[in-house]
Parts: structure tokens; C-alpha cells; sequence
């Protein structure tokens, strides 16, 4: 053999070993797009024709701990006990895989996502998917100590659209059943003026009684009690009530209610000018009379009910 020929083949040699230990290191730096494939196979296997199954990969680098994250579209029309099915065998689905699901959402944009456990039992999916189905856009969150949050929120309507916001609350209590602490927060908001809107935060099934005291208010809104259209720039004693915002808290079975009412043309240098009067005889103090009332009907007293941030309308609260 000639020194060129010789030459030649130890450059092919080293070419094919460089080659390979270029190929090693690459397989070894992507792991995660390694795995990718097989779990989203899994993980179709399960999804079936009922949705789509994407995945997001990121490799470690620098400051960057590596994942395989795959996520699940459920397609529109597909029914709940099919939708529970799902659920229930998804999490596990890519076994010993690095990627795991960290999604699932439906056609009408509610979601259900976190720190799942290896399985869902039956009756965990079931109230899932009964949830997932029962509203439109909310989330649901599988903590880590087992427990769930759940999120909704509506912007349409008057207040007896938040009433059915927590009436759907309510028809979920499987998930309590099921999972045990269920920490629940709701936001209603009107898509027009008046701009009312409602905040419902509590530690277990929404309190049954705020249904009841969402409808009164929407009623108490068409009666005109509190005023129509957006007032004037003047600060009338008679100036409608723009917003009417009302916060409720529940804890350890105990509900508290806060309102804040915002009165058109009230502005800060009128009311130090006429807080007084205004506090006495305005359409603001009837409406804080009439919401009181309805509370004290249904078994919620209103704790608080403030206008335009500062006038206290219920001093004796």
C-alpha cells in the first residue's frame, strides 16, 4: 500500500470515528426530542379521532432545565362520558417517558392542566369531564398535594349571569366529592354599562345563597331603583349608579360580602363638599338600604357597601 493510499485510509478512519462520536454526543444532548415521538404516539392511542396531540420540546442548556410537554385538543361535539374516558387513561399514557401531558383542552375553551397524578380514577374524570363541559372557558387545576383549583369567568349579561356561574359552581360538587379541597374563583363583568361585575372566591362549593342574591340585584338593576343611563357631569343626588361591583369570600363556611357602588358626576372635590349630604339622601344610600334588605332576606348580610370608594353607606356595619 502507498504512503498515499495509507494516508487515506486513516482519514476515512478517523472521519468515521469523529463522525460517530459526533452522532453520540448529539443523541446524548437531545433526549427529549428523542423521546418526543413515542409519547405523542401514546398518547394518540388514546386520543383516538376525539382530538389532536402537539408536543413542545426544549433540550437542556444553560439555565434551561430540558421538558417534553405535550398537550391535547379535544375536537368540538365530543361527548362527556367519552371526554371522561380520555382523561382518565391520558396522564399515564406515556409511561416511562421524560414527556408528560400537561393539558387538556376542549372545543369551548375550558382546560384542565397542572400537576395531574400517574391516573385519574373513573370518578376523578368523570367530574372533570362533567365540569370541563358545564361552562364555558373554565379552568381546572390538579394541585400537587391532589386538591384542585378552579377558575371560571363570564363577561355577558346582568347579574343573573354570574348567578349561573355559580350555579354551575354548585352542580360540580363532584369534583369536592372526588378530589376533596376545591378552592372555586369566579369573576362575572357585564359587556356593556351599567359596568357591573362580581367576584366569587371560596375554599369548598360556592355558598348556594349567592345565586339568590345575584338575581335580586339583577332585578333590583331592571327596576331602575339604581338609576338609568350615565348621569351627567353634575353631582345630582339622583345620579344613577354606573357600577355596582360586589366581592364575596367564603371560607371554612362562612360568607362575607363587600360592595362598591360608583355614582356618576360624584367626584372627589364634590365629595368633600357634599359628602354629607350625599351620605344622608342620595339615590346611592336608597340602593345601599334596598341591597342591604335583600341580604338580610336571603341569610347574607352585606358587610360593607361603599360609594365611589370613600362614603361609607352603611356606617353601622
Amino acid at each position: 500500500m502507498t504512503r498515499g493510499r495509507r494516508r487515506g485510509v486513516t482519514m476515512a478512519v478517523l472521519s468515521g470515528a469523529l463522525l460517530v462520536v459526533i452522532v453520540t454526543i448529539v443523541l446524548a444532548c437531545t433526549p427529549m426530542s428523542r423521546a418526543a415521538p413515542g409519547a405523542v404516539a401514546l398518547v394518540e392511542d388514546v386520543v383516538g379521532d376525539s382530538g389532536e396531540v402537539s408536543v413542545y420540546v426544549v433540550e437542556r442548556n444553560i439555565n434551561v432545565m430540558p421538558r417534553c410537554t405535550l398537550r391535547v385538543q379535544m375536537n368540538d361535539g365530543v361527548a362527556e362520558d367519552e371526554l371522561a374516558r380520555v382523561l382518565e387513561r391520558v396522564w399515564a399514557a406515556p409511561g416511562d417517558s421524560p414527556c408528560i401531558v400537561k393539558s387538556l383542552d376542549t372545543a369551548s375553551r375550558s382546560t384542565v392542566f397542572g400537576a395531574p397524578p400517574a391516573a385519574m380514577t373513573a370518578g376523578e374524570a368523570s367530574a372533570v369531564a362533567a365540569t370541563l363541559q358545564r361552562f364555558d372557558g373554565v379552568t381546572v387545576s390538579v394541585r400537587e398535594d391532589g386538591g384542585v383549583n378552579a377558575d371560571a369567568s363570564v363577561r355577558t349579561g346582568d347579574f343573573s349571569d354570574a348567578a349561573e356561574l355559580v350555579r354551575a359552581a354548585i352542580a360540580s360538587a363532584a369534583l369536592e366529592e372526588e378530589f376533596g379541597r376545591v378552592l372555586w374563583s369566579m369573576r362575572w363583568s357585564a359587556d356593556s354599562g351599567p359596568y357591573d361585575d362580581a367576584t366569587v372566591t371560596s375554599d369548598s362549593t360556592p355558598d348556594p345563597r349567592l345565586t339568590d342574591l345575584f338575581d335580586g340585584l339583577a332585578a333590583l338593576r331592571d327596576s331602575g331603583a339604581l338609576g338609568v343611563g350615565y348621569g351627567t357631569d353634575d353631582a345630582a343626588l339622583d345620579a344613577p349608579i354606573i357600577a355596582v361591583k360586589l366581592n364575596a369570600i367564603t371560607e371554612s363556611g362562612s360568607t362575607v360580602v363587600g360592595i362598591g357602588l360608583t355614582v356618576a358626576g360624584w367626584d372627589a372635590e364634590a365629595l368633600a363638599a357634599r359628602g354629607e349630604e350625599f351620605a344622608l339622601s342620595s339615590r346611592a344610600v336608597e340602593a345601599a338600604r334596598l341591597i342591604a334588605a335583600l341580604g338580610d332576606e336571603i341569610g347574607i348580610p352585606i358587610g360593607s357597601i361603599v360609594a365611589n370608594g370613600t362614603v361609607d353607606l352603611l356606617p353601622g356595619s
